[in-house]
């Protein structure tokens, strides 16, 4: 992973792991704790590859420009004189493309997939801009297109989730069956012209993404990630594979947190995608429960 990857990483599940693998390598042999560590290490390489796919649903691919992490595969371009001016936004709801490969998922499972795009998006850009309703004028509009997901192989995700409870030691996922994303989105001007755009993807790796039994849990997973770099791309307007870490305010880590537990939004426009998931998102998750089913529960 390249260090934009690594630093997100970091803040979405390394700090869990750390805390599981030290009380369980504590209580395991010295052997298992060399074959532990050593399993965990190797496997930080271990993804399912992705691609970037261009369905022509954007409405240019002009000037788009390579940036790549170890995991991550995008194109961009982005305006930055028009995109730092920006202070308000619009939030259209995630498609999917009229040609995009979804493989084996369903309509419950794509609507899963575009909700989990349209929440994560919309917190991401509610701390960089004022997200206000369609029905208010706005600096600029975002919308993303899925083109293409490659469905988690439900059965051995569930096998990964029950060796991983009772083994001595934290053992990463069967490399198998691991799902991917790739999403298409831009962002207009208020006279409706392109200011940026992004084509990107991403696949599951089996140390950060846990296993959950669904076809859709991977997309559902990565839909955050692809959220982040696009709210990236828009806020500091340069390649978000490339953006300077920075460590985040006490307000930033506090709405996160809020938004974590919770499920619910720190801008309020935010709630027409719904709450998350919160900490039944959360148990559910450690469980290796479908997202289906806790987002069921939490609405």
């Amino acid at each position: 992973m390249n260090k934009q990857e690594i630093d997100r990483a970091g803040s979405r599940g390394w700090r869990s792991s750390a805390r599981v693998l030290g009380e369980r390598l504590r209580s395991a042999s010295p052997y298992l704790r060399v074959v532990g560590l050593s399993v965990s290490l190797a496997g930080l390489a271990a993804c399912q590859s992705a691609s970037l796919s261009e369905t022509g649903s954007l409405s240019s691919y002009k000037d788009f420009v390579a940036s790549d992490g170890m995991v991550t595969k995008t194109k961009y371009r982005v305006d930055s004189a028009a995109t730092k001016t920006v202070k308000t936004v619009h939030l259209i709801p995630t498609t999917f493309a009229s040609n995009a490969d979804v493989g084996t998922l369903g309509d419950p499972q794509k609507k899963l997939v575009a909700t989990g795009i349209d929440r994560s998006l919309c917190e991401a850009l509610s701390a960089h801009f004022d997200v206000v309703p369609v029905s208010k004028p706005a600096d600029m509009a975002v919308r993303s297109v899925v083109s293409k997901v490659k469905a988690t192989n439900a059965v051995v995700a569930g096998v990964s989730t029950v060796t991983s409870a009772v083994a001595p030691v934290p053992v990463p996922r069967i490399p198998i069956g691991l799902g991917s994303l790739a999403v298409e989105a831009e962002a207009f001007d208020a006279r409706g012209k392109q200011i940026a755009g992004l084509t990107w993807a991403r696949g599951a790796n089996i140390l950060t993404n846990g296993s959950r039994a669904s076809t859709a849990a991977d997309a559902f997973e990565l839909a955050g990630d692809f959220s982040e770099d696009f709210s990236a791309l828009l806020a500091k307007s340069n390649d978000p594979m490339k953006s300077d870490f920075e460590l985040p305010s006490m307000k930033a880590v506090s709405n996160s947190v809020s938004y974590a537990v919770t499920g619910k939004s720190t801008d309020p426009d935010c709630a027409v995608f719904g709450r998350g998931s919160g900490v039944t998102g959360i148990v559910g998750g450690a469980l290796g429960l479908p997202p289906e089913w806790t987002e069921k529960k939490r609405n």
